[in-house]
This record gives C-alpha cells, sequence and structure tokens, in this order.
C-alpha cells in the first residue's frame, strides 16, 4: 500500500511492522506507522537545586545514576524541604500498566538481556541471558524495595507517574511520551520552559551507549473489512500531502514522526524548546532496543501475548508486592513465555 511512500518512513519502524503472511507466503508490512515512541527522562530542576545540586551532578553512568536519585537527591530534598512524602523516583511498578513493561525493557536493554536475537533465535533459556533478566529485575525492583520511588508506584496505571511528577511528588521520571512537559506547556508554561527538563539516558551497564526504547503508534486496515480503496487514499493523503505531520501536531506532540524528514525538521530541532530537540536528538543518535519487535524479527506473533498478558509487569509485581525474590520472578515469567509460545 506504501509503494514509493516507504522510502520516507523510518526503515526501523516499517521492519518492526513486519511479518510473515502465510497466505501469500511472504513477508509483508501490517500496520502504517502513525507516529514513534521512546523514553525520557524528566527531572524538576528545582527540587533538584533544594537538594543542593545541578543538572551537572548527575552521573552519567548506569549505576550510580539510579544511586544518585535514591541515596543522594531524596534524602537531601526531603531534609532542604522538610517533606518525607518526596521521592527521588517516580517508577511504575504495578501488574498492569503498560509503563511498568517499558520501564523494566529500559532495564533490560541496560543489561543487555533480550531474549529474543536479532535474527529471531529464542535464547530464553541461556544462563547468561536468565542472569541478564535477573540483574534488570533486581535493579529496577530495587528503587522500589529502598523506597525511592512511592509506594503507591505499586497500583499506578499509566498516568500514575505523570500525576507524580506534575504534582512535584519525585525528583525523576520516565516516560515513553512527551506527556508530562506538554501537560505543563498548556498550564504551567514557566514550569514547562525553565523548570521541568528532559535529560538523556546515562551509558548502560556495561558501559555501552544504552539502547533506547522505540515503539510504534500504529494504525491498521483490515482486508476483510472492506475498504481497500478508501484506505490507499487516506495513506495518499497521509502521506503525499503532508498530513501525517499535522496528525501529530492535532495528537499535542505526544509522540515523534515516524518520517525522518519530519524529525529533522525545525520544529523538533528547536534549540529553545527544552524537550522536544532533546527528545529528537535522543532518537537520531541513540541505538534502540528492538524488545516490541520480538514478533517480526522472530516471525512468531506469538511473542505478542507475552506482552498483552504482562508477563514482565507481572514479574515487577511479584518482587515488589508478593516477596518474590527477582530469581523466582523471573523463572515464573520464563516459564509463563514458553508457555504463550506453545499455544
Amino acid at each position: 500500500m506504501l509503494g514509493p511512500a516507504a522510502a520516507q518512513f523510518d526503515q526501523d519502524a516499517l521492519a518492526r511492522n513486519t511479518l510473515f503472511d502465510t497466505t501469500a507466503g511472504k513477508r509483508g508490512l501490517f500496520a502504517l506507522p502513525m507516529g514513534r515512541t521512546s523514553n525520557h527522562v524528566h527531572v524538576w530542576k528545582s527540587l533538584l537545586e533544594r537538594a543542593g545540586f545541578t543538572l551537572a551532578d548527575i552521573p552519567r553512568e548506569w549505576g550510580p545514576f539510579w544511586s544518585f536519585w535514591c541515596d543522594q537527591v531524596q534524602p537531601a530534598v526531603r531534609s532542604a524541604t522538610g517533606r518525607d512524602d518526596v521521592y527521588g523516583a517516580g517508577l511504575t511498578m504495578s501488574a498492569g500498566a503498560n509503563d511498568t513493561e517499558i520501564g523494566f525493557r529500559q532495564f533490560v536493554a541496560a543489561y543487555e538481556a533480550d531474549y529474543v536475537t536479532r535474527d529471531g533465535r529464542l535464547v530464553i533459556d541461556e544462563p547468561a541471558v536468565r542472569t541478564g533478566l535477573v540483574r534488570a529485575l533486581a535493579s529496577y525492583t530495587d528503587i522500589f524495595r529502598k523506597g525511592c520511588t512511592p509506594p503507591a508506584s505499586a497500583d499506578w496505571d499509566d498516568r500514575g507517574n505523570n500525576q507524580a511528577f506534575l504534582a512535584q511528588a519525585v525528583v525523576m521520571t520516565v516516560n515513553n511520551s512527551l506527556s508530562i512537559p506538554n501537560a505543563l506547556k498548556a498550564t504551567r508554561p514557566e514550569d514547562y520552559a525553565r523548570n521541568a527538563v528532559t535529560l538523556g539516558w546515562p551509558s548502560g551497564a556495561d558501559g555501552k551507549p544504552l539502547a533506547i526504547y522505540a515503539g510504534s503508534i500504529n494504525a491498521v486496515v483490515f482486508r476483510n473489512g472492506g475498504h481497500l480503496a478508501a484506505a490507499t487514499e487516506f495513506v495518499r493523503f497521509l502521506v503525499g500531502e503532508g498530513w501525517l505531520a499535522h496528525w501529530l501536531d492535532f495528537s499535542a506532540d505526544r509522540w515523534l514522526p515516524a518520517m525522518p524528514a519530519l524529525l529533522a525538521a525545525p520544529f523538533w530541532l528547536d534549540p529553545d524548546d527544552p524537550h522536544r530537540m532533546a527528545a529528537a536528538m535522543q532518537f537520531l543518535a541513540q541505538p534502540r532496543d528492538y524488545w516490541e519487535a520480538y514478533p517480526a524479527f522472530s516471525g512468531e506473533w506469538r511473542h505478542d501475548n507475552v506482552f498483552r498478558d504482562r508477563v514482565w509487569p507481572t514479574a515487577v509485581y511479584r518482587v515488589v508486592a508478593e516477596g518474590f525474590s527477582p530469581e523466582q520472578a523471573v523463572d515464573e515469567a520464563i516459564a509463563r513465555v514458553h508457555h504463550f509460545l506453545s499455544k
């Protein structure tokens, strides 16, 4: 359906939305990438300064980065404000939230614990992969277990970390869209421009550049729906007439463009905007993770069932709320992955 217009799209996004069609006997694009999602770090500069630190003090290595928020910033900001309800970080720990899945994915990338290889092999039973998954889960849940994220984060939905950050109940949080700064832009423009900051991620646990979560916002038209001609015309309208850029505007600039030419436009690379440019530069410069592409790379669509059933968010919740060890939670999750892939 895209035809020559496919060259205008992020080839990574197209690859993630290409599956093997058993009817046609070949791989094909099954969804139109309308936008890209990534993982952003947001920080309150004012709270950081009240704790006695500046942006330049934030470590660029994985372990020290998280220790900074939990062991240095949190006690200092509580002492400075006289409040014990301000937390160094705001990470979602619930079993049902998409933000838990995406937050944990970032830790999996940091520990290089992907259990499907880029050439599609399932390696979840290899000891080194299990060890990496355990380290990722332990590191992620340690933030909760040491009291560095609000206790309520074990029950947050996908709005929980947004609300905590906007209320300045956490000094930093991560989010897979620009919805947090954009909420400030609409109601608290001074905070948007000068107080809230969008930062780059630290390096991975091994010191290499961190692969950043990369997802897609997609549109799908079902062949049996009987509207293929209208769908083809709609794609021409979006791509050929440039309306895909306007759709992103209409959706409040939460997502990045799926077309490189749009991402490199002045709107996204405006040095006077403290959030859009940081998000665009990160997406353009950093390597990207491929967790979401497991079904496409492996040809096994059942990986979507693993995501849909919240296998890894459940593992997080097991540790923070039910007393499982990271090893127990990972072993249960591995068994569930096998279960879904065998159905």
